[in-house]
């Protein structure tokens, strides 16, 4: 299913030419996925919304906004390693699960073979990217608030700052006050919880970036 939604979005959204961001956020992403293992495709997508997502399957997606929003390599990495962690987590997986045992039974397992019905669309929101089809099906808030700590310390253990990601969440709170929430924050924790769990954190994901810079792990990623 991540492989199918990751082609769809792929067919439907414009795949970003600009080099730079490419450069930037492959940079970024390998120095991540270097402390996860296996083979991820990154993909920049031409869009202004605030976003990004990682599929089952090691898909990542990357909106040329986002990119423009992050003022560095470290700010870019809290996101990307938030949305890795999703994937680590399985929490997908989770959600597909609960809903197929609540109440669609075996009728979106087959749903899973006709993506582009109403019920296909509906099981690829599952995936936690049901926005870009129109489907909003959200991570849950626990789901969410996992994937800031595994993210975190994903970045830390790579040789970003994590201190960075509460800059972060402060330039996403603050574009949020514009009118419409950016599309990443829409379904999340509230801002101060974030960052109020994220600093609680924070002594454990320095302790681990120390560790990084003495493996020798430098990221070097320019915007």
């Amino acid at each position: 299913m991540g492989l199918q939604a990751f082609d769809q979005i792929k067919q439907k959204k414009p795949i970003s030419k600009n080099q730079r961001y490419i450069q930037f956020a492959n940079c970024v992403a390998r120095a991540l996925t270097r402390e996860v293992g296996g083979q991820w495709e990154v993909v920049v997508f031409e869009d202004k919304t605030l976003n990004a997502f990682a599929l089952p399957g090691n898909k990542i997606g990357i909106h040329t906004g986002l990119i423009e929003l992050v003022d560095n390599q470290d700010q870019l990495a809290a996101v990307i390693g938030h949305e890795i962690a999703h994937v680590l987590a399985r929490h997908s997986n989770e959600r597909l699960s609960q809903k197929m045992a609540v109440n669609t039974g075996l009728s979106l397992t087959q749903a899973v073979l006709a993506p582009q019905s109403a019920l296909g669309q509906t099981a690829i929101g599952l995936l936690g990217v049901g926005a870009q089809y129109g489907i909003l099906l959200p991570y849950s808030r626990t789901h969410e608030s996992e994937a800031d700590i595994l993210g975190l310390d994903i970045m830390a253990k790579a040789g970003f700052d994590p201190r960075e990601s509460i800059k972060l969440w402060q330039k996403m709170d603050a574009a949020s006050k514009g009118g419409t929430p950016p599309e990443f924050l829409s379904t999340h924790p509230s801002h101060s919880t974030r960052i109020k769990d994220l600093s609680e954190h924070m002594p454990i994901a320095l302790d681990y970036r120390q560790q990084a810079i003495a493996a020798g792990k430098h990221p070097r990623c320019r915007k």
